[in-house]
């Protein structure tokens, strides 16, 4: 009778090694493709934050009959950031507060129309600073930065006219890749906002002009 012999089955190790070389080269392209993901994800986020921020704002003085004012906060997040302390600096030695509207914001009833929180005056919504939102796997350095008066605040009159002296544009960048993932917020003095890549704007940095 005839024995059959059963061959074993397996990997050399020019082929294992081979697998590996190709695994590793895999994860080189991967890795980064897939940061550029996060931190686009991440612009997107904030820049629908904003937007959502500022529609709301809109509607909130349109259907109550009084200004509303949508600001840069203080640190304690009681109060608007005093205006001449506000600062934008997306500079890799940049002070964790100059990051301007990225260090958070809030939005109130401005009855008075000074556009400062005052005592008595409601708070509609306190949103914390776009860096606590950031991933601790691909942590960034957020700025969001604007020229003109949305530099600190926008203030939505009843008829939804904003405060603004034309449009202005707010720029929402990540240090870790300034200018490929930044994302533009175009504010108009009608109140109408509109989100666009960097790229679409013609803005080469986080500094808008």
């Amino acid at each position: 009778m005839a024995v059959r012999r059963r061959h074993a089955t397996g990997y050399t190790l020019i082929e294992l090694m081979a697998v590996l070389a190709i695994a590793s080269a895999l994860l080189v392209i991967a890795i980064p493709m897939f940061r550029t993901h996060v931190q686009n994800s991440r612009m997107s986020a904030a820049a629908t934050d904003l937007l959502s921020t500022f529609m709301s704002a809109k509607s909130e003085a349109v259907g109550r009959g009084y200004p509303v004012t949508v600001c840069i906060s203080n640190e304690d997040a009681d109060g608007c950031a005093d205006k001449d302390a506000v600062v934008c600096d997306n500079s890799e030695d940049g002070d964790d507060r100059n990051r301007g509207w990225a260090n958070g914001w809030l939005t109130f009833v401005n009855v008075n129309d000074d556009a400062d929180l005052d005592a008595g005056e409601d708070i509609l919504q306190i949103h914390q600073p776009l860096h606590e939102q950031e991933s601790p796997r691909f942590p960034g350095t957020m700025t969001a930065c604007a020229s003109g008066k949305l530099a600190n605040s926008v203030t939505y009159r009843p008829n939804g006219i904003t405060d603004l002296s034309g449009t202005e544009k707010l720029v929402i960048c990540d240090n870790e890749k300034i200018g490929e993932s930044s994302r533009v917020l175009v504010v108009s003095i009608l109140g109408k906002v509109s989100i666009l890549k960097a790229a679409e704007t013609g803005e080469p940095s986080c500094q808008p002009e």
